[in-house]
């Protein structure tokens, strides 16, 4: 079981040949791969699937998130047939207490079909991923307290903050145990005045917009965060 591309971790495409590999491995040794889509599934990363950026199937694949766009709490598992109707004659022995639960599904469906009517991955592809790409790339080069190295696939994107003194990466962002509290409060304090509500988790600063976000709206996202990274840039 592993994400088909990593998202609390940094937004990390995995090598060439790497899932094939394991995809490989699962096949000689009659192991299941199970490919995690909480994250990346549903469009975020420019097609339905992470796992389609690479030349495999999985044998199981979960999900959520996206699935209602988070109107409503609903996740998924799906599988190959084999494996359904495997479950379907040796039902499992316990259920849960939101299973299927029917206004969720329906949620799901609702959005599932809007995606595909107003043709969302086309969007993504053309509007936003060239967004995060070169805002990403931008934001690098301007700070010394941002990594060169950043990570954008379709609406996902992934910036590594550094210490600019010395080039190592922050490991503390409550800023009680670290070497740089001013610079981390400066960053919190104008992050949060600018209005912005970010997924930060050190030293990773994520963009993960809505996907029905403007190009317009994203800039303007990314202008506001470059106002807090400016403050944190600064500090130092």
């Amino acid at each position: 079981m592993l994400e088909s591309i990593g998202g609390s971790t940094g937004v990390f495409k995995n090598p060439p040949g790497y899932m094939e590999g394991v995809r490989k491995i699962c096949d000689e040794n009659n192991i299941l791969m199970i490919c995690d889509e909480v994250m990346v599934g549903f469009g975020r990363t420019g097609k339905m699937w992470g796992f389609q950026h690479y030349d495999i199937h999985p044998d199981i694949v979960t999900s959520a998130k996206g699935l209602t766009g988070a109107w409503m709490p609903l996740s998924m598992v799906s599988c190959r047939k084999p494996i359904m109707d495997y479950f379907e004659k040796n039902a499992l022995g316990w259920g849960s207490t939101f299973h299927a639960h029917p206004m969720n599904c329906a949620v799901g469906y609702a959005c599932v079909k809007h995606m595909l009517e107003t043709d969302l991955l086309g969007h993504i592809n053309k509007n936003i991923a060239p967004v995060i790409k070169n805002e990403t790339a931008r934001l690098a080069a301007k700070f010394g307290s941002v990594s060169n190295e950043t990570r954008a696939i379709g609406a996902f994107g992934c910036l590594d903050l550094l210490d600019p003194r010395t080039g190592a990466p922050i490991q503390d962002f409550s800023g009680a145990n670290c070497s740089h509290p001013p610079a981390i409060a400066a960053f919190k304090t104008t992050f949060r005045e600018q209005g912005l509500s970010g997924f930060v988790r050190p030293p990773r600063f994520h963009c993960a917009p809505p996907l029905v976000i403007t190009a317009d709206e994203l800039t303007e996202g990314f202008s506001r965060a470059e106002r807090a990274l400016e403050a944190y840039d600064s500090a130092f």
